[in-house]
């Protein structure tokens, strides 16, 4: 195995939880973990409650929890539960399920989570998640604007549409857009296909019978794409798919950033068309909140 992924984590010492109330599966994965992330402080837990203490004397100590990983199915606080608890304690944590199961996938991305690795949780899938986050740890979230060469502009409060040169981007099927919605959401963090899947069609259960119908909505997105010459916009390789947000105007993004145009121009509705969008519609009203009482102050 390459051994880059290992240099890339000594730079900082980071927090990482492992939670799994099953003690022989929470030894293994944390000896996995040691391997993974060198010279990093980690921490296993059986008991959800000492997982929340713990993150709280972190956030005492103007500190953050930068990974989780998380069995889905324990007996005190599922891995879903949990994973809410943390982000509203640390929204910038890193989450990533470890789970014998593979049916909770949808709702786990639903959360944002970082990955779904299947029990056992090997060094080479864990290394294989993380992999597929690095073009969101390398990439700035400073959008530059139009003037500097970028012609696509993503529209989200409200309902979801894509522009290039005021002229909207017309999608073959409306799947198609959904899933290019889904990427624009996830900020330039890389997607496989099952994760697309589980997102485009959450109320089927054999995820397999739908790897072809995945497929055909990447092929027709892209080709919407490339008809108005602007498919560079999505980073595609071998079962992953990103937007590459350096090359989009994005009013989520601005909001991300603090711009106050883009703050006062939110009005409560994100991607409207999109019930997955749910949770980052929480989460925008509750930073525009935040950021009103910061002006009062």
């Amino acid at each position: 195995m390459d051994d880059s992924v290992n240099v890339i984590h000594e730079t900082k010492k980071m927090n990482i939880i492992a939670v799994d109330d099953e003690v022989l599966a929470l030894k293994s994965l944390i000896r996995v973990l040691e391997k993974v992330f060198s010279d990093s402080n980690i921490k296993g837990f059986q008991k959800s409650t000492e997982v929340l203490d713990y993150v709280r004397q972190l956030m005492e100590q103007k500190e953050k929890l930068d990974y989780a990983f998380l069995d889905v199915e324990m007996r005190e606080m599922s891995g879903i539960e949990l994973a809410k608890e943390l982000k509203e304690l640390c929204p910038s944590v890193r989450i990533l399920f470890v789970s014998a199961y593979n049916q909770y996938a949808c709702e786990a991305f639903q959360l944002h989570a970082k990955g779904y690795i299947l029990k056992p949780a090997t060094e080479d899938l864990i290394v294989e998640a993380l992999d597929s986050m690095e073009i969101e740890w390398r990439q700035p979230r400073k959008i530059a604007d139009l003037e500097e060469g970028k012609c696509v502009s993503v529209h989200t409060f409200g309902n979801f549409d894509v522009f290039v040169e005021n002229e909207p981007v017309q999608f073959e099927r409306s799947k198609s857009k959904e899933l290019f919605a889904y990427l624009i959401d996830r900020c330039g963090a890389g997607s496989s296909t099952a994760e697309i899947a589980a997102v485009l069609w959450e109320d089927v259960v054999d995820r397999k019978k739908l790897k072809n119908s995945t497929q055909t909505v990447i092929h027709s997105m892209m080709q919407s794409l490339k008809q108005r010459n602007i498919e560079d916009v999505v980073v595609k390789k071998w079962n992953y798919l990103a937007v590459d947000i350096s090359k989009v105007e994005c009013d989520y993004y601005k909001f991300l950033e603090g711009d106050a145009v883009a703050v006062n121009s939110y009005m409560g509705e994100y991607m409207s068309n999109y019930s997955w969008a749910e949770m980052t519609t929480a989460s925008l009203l509750e930073d525009k909140m935040a950021q009103r009482n910061n002006i009062r102050r």
